[in-house]
């Protein structure tokens, strides 16, 4: 592996969205366009192409098949979401996205699996951790907030179940790997994993608030921390690729 090399590529890849997710931002101002369309997918197509780098340079395991498929349902999930306003478009990018979580998911368990195969499944802490966050996270939805959902009510639930058991995963796998050290590099890699989970969380959260809660600002500062935690995220998830060979 040759892991200055792809250090570079890596910085490189984060400089162009730095570039491309300003002129995406100001494209779909004041409404989304073939334009803004383009550089979203692009921005898209550069955590996909970290992915491959990722894999081709390091090693091709599971674990990196299984966040490429996941990586491959958010790249759908961006077009979806953006291509049409109509409610068909957003069920069908939520869906998207839903399964790229579960994919995740499925690598993190991979990982387990391979690294610390006397781990189990679940523990307790993280069925509690997940509980609270996820019970968290919609009581502020709907008692902060006062987002109202309609008939998204049962898929955006569903949703958060499913991104609140990636995440604690997530930083399950992060905790383990940087308290052994299994691997090259595994504070860096831990702390990929938990930024990549946390801005995942956050991207998702402020999504629902400019999605459902009316009299909000589509194009102000929440616009902005959704996509830029977004993209990052799906950037700081992608490098564990080259790291976790599993």
């Amino acid at each position: 592996m040759d892991t200055k090399l792809y250090y570079a590529i890596y910085a490189v890849l984060l400089v162009l969205q730095a570039i491309f997710i300003p002129i995406f931002l100001k494209a779909e101002t004041p409404h989304p366009c073939k334009k803004s369309l383009f550089f979203k997918q692009l921005c898209s197509t550069i955590f996909l192409i970290n992915a491959v780098v990722a894999g081709l340079i390091g090693d091709f395991t599971k674990y990196a098949l299984f966040m490429f498929i996941g990586l491959c349902f958010s790249w759908v999930g961006d077009f979806l979401l953006h291509v049409s306003p109509k409610p068909g478009f957003f069920a069908a990018g939520l869906f998207s996205f839903l399964i790229g979580h579960i994919f995740y998911f499925m690598s993190y368990c991979r990982a387990f699996a391979v690294l610390f195969p006397q781990y189990p499944l679940f523990t307790i802490p993280e069925i509690i951790i997940y509980i609270a966050l996820v019970v968290c996270v919609m009581a502020a939805m709907f008692f902060i907030f006062k987002v109202h959902f309609g008939k998204m009510l049962f898929p955006c639930c569903l949703y958060a179940a499913t991104i609140a058991a990636m995440g604690v995963k997530a930083f399950a796998l992060a905790r383990e790997i940087i308290s052994t050290g299994v691997i090259a590099n595994s504070v860096f890699t831990g702390i990929m994993l938990m930024l990549g989970a946390a801005c995942f969380i956050i991207s998702d959260f402020t999504l629902s608030l400019l999605t459902f809660q009316k009299d909000i600002e589509k194009h102000g500062a929440l616009r902005q921390v959704n996509i830029w935690t977004y993209f990052y995220a799906q950037m700081f998830l992608g490098v564990t690729i080259f790291f976790i060979t599993a």
